[in-house]
């Protein structure tokens, strides 16, 4: 066996096979040092260099896929503006294939099932969303607008209610402000008057300064039955834009469906002469105009004033009565069991005996002079429909002695 050698310069022992000391400086040593290190450096150097370029390339592809989604977002959503909700459709789709967890685009996606009729679809997209995220305030509007459309009305309310309540972008005011004025509409168109009048009351509370939104708002109130409500925010937009039409024809309409018309008609010749083609504002002023001439009931008025509006207003409905049956076919000659027939009989026989009340002052020929123009205005209006001018006005005459003898 061979003995053990040492190195004589750094005193290590040299391994067995090998002639020379493998850990001093130029036997050799160093050099296969440095060859492992610069192998293992190499190494290193070179997984860097792939690492560098591999997150390169995914970036750049993950950019390239996010610009292509931009590009079909913005594709759809022209598409959605020009109301080609198919095209949108498509668009949406793609946008997502390339950023799958992109609320936005799964938000107009749904928007785009909507507006197809692919209302299962687009409920299942923004039920996921809402349950990411239930205070989304347009999430909650299309849920309230699918449910509308399906007439759930209890469904929608509180959709629209949460829609309300929830997180927007840009304005919340003006936003949550929409959203109620939204759900008002739909209360309206459901019938559901009460609950509208209710909604609006909240609006009308917290209104800027605005005539044109006062006036919006107004008008809402009208259809909801909200008079007092209406009228003010009617004077409310006089106030500051006293020439506007729309607001003079509002107060006008107000003052008018709860009855009182002389009030009415200063604010309806007023919108008129500012624009006269407010054809509404115009059946109004005329039939208010008539009501106040016709109605032998109003206060201060003398005896033979009020014979006279009777009288006036018996010749009105006997013509009422005329036309009605022509436009039936109905011979008012003839013995029949027609109601207008019956009516006509009643008519001839009172007129005849008209002016002997008249010369002994009878103090019920008004009372029952009126009673009877009141019973053929309203057979007329069931056998040939609403009536128009000085018919309606005697149609309210007799509403609002109803009103006042019950």
């Amino acid at each position: 066996m061979e003995p053990d050698r040492r190195c004589t310069r750094c005193g290590r022992k040299i391994p067995w096979g090998q002639s020379q000391c493998p850990f001093c400086p130029g036997h050799g040593g160093v050099l296969w040092s440095l060859r492992r290190d610069t192998f293992l450096g190499l190494i290193i150097v070179s997984l860097i260099i792939m690492f560098l370029v591999t997150g390169f390339t995914v970036r750049r592809y993950h950019t390239m896929e996010k610009r292509l989604a931009e590009d079909w977002y913005a594709k759809g959503e022209w598409a959605l503006q020009a109301n080609r909700s198919d095209i949108a459709l498509v668009d949406f789709r793609n946008a997502l294939a390339y950023e799958r967890e992109n609320s936005v685009y799964q938000l107009r996606l749904a928007q785009a099932l909507a507006a197809t009729r692919r209302t299962d679809e687009a409920r299942i997209y923004l039920t996921a969303l809402r349950d990411r995220d239930p205070g989304n305030g347009p999430v909650n509007l299309e849920l309230a607008r699918l449910a509308a459309r399906a007439h759930a009305i209890p469904e929608a309310v509180q959709y629209y209610h949460d829609a309300v309540y929830s997180e927007w972008e840009g304005d919340p005011v003006i936003q949550r402000r929409a959203v109620r004025l939204e759900l008002v509409e739909f209360l309206l168109n459901s019938d559901q008057q009460a609950a509208a009048r209710a909604e609006m009351i909240a609006v009308a509370a917290n209104l800027p300064p605005d005539a044109g939104m006062q006036i919006q708002v107004g008008e809402l109130l009208l259809q909801a039955g909200g008079y007092d409500d209406a009228l003010r925010l009617f004077r409310q937009a006089l106030t500051e834009d006293r020439r506007s039409a729309a607001a003079l024809a509002g107060a006008g309409e107000c003052y008018f469906l709860t009855g009182q018309y002389a009030q009415a008609l200063p604010y309806l010749d007023q919108a008129l002469r500012q624009d006269p083609r407010l054809a509404r504002a115009a059946a109004m002023r005329q039939t208010a105009r008539a009501v106040l001439d016709l109605d032998p009931y109003m206060h201060r008025l003398g005896e033979r004033e009020r014979e006279r509006r009777a009288r006036l207003a018996f010749d009105q409905a006997l013509s009422r009565l005329t036309s009605c049956a022509a436009q039936r076919g109905i011979d008012l000659q003839a013995a029949g069991a027609d109601a207008l027939q019956s009516l006509s009989t009643r008519a001839s026989a009172f007129q005849k005996t008209m002016q002997q009340h008249l010369s002994a002052h009878d103090a019920e020929l008004v009372p029952n002079t009126m009673d009877l123009v009141f019973e053929i205005e309203k057979a007329a209006s069931t056998a040939c429909g609403e009536p128009q001018g000085r018919d309606l006005a005697l149609v309210l005459i007799s509403h609002e002695q109803e009103g006042e003898r019950q």
